[in-house]
């Protein structure tokens, strides 16, 4: 497995230990929240709940 940094500026990661899931939130608005089996995933639902509002800003 390749291991990335994820010390982004646009979001934040935390994991749910009880659900076993990554959850990406957008730092600007911690509204956004989107989760994932793995970190990629949980990034990547998030970037699509950001476009769909039409807020992903060059991400």
């Amino acid at each position: 497995m390749t291991f990335e940094k994820y010390s982004n500026n646009w979001f934040t990661i935390a994991l749910d230990t009880e659900k076993q899931v990554f959850i990406a939130n957008d730092k600007t608005n911690p509204n956004f929240e989107a989760t994932g089996i793995t970190i990629e995933s949980a990034v990547q639902n998030l970037k699509t709940i950001m476009a769909i509002q039409g807020n992903l800003q060059d991400a």
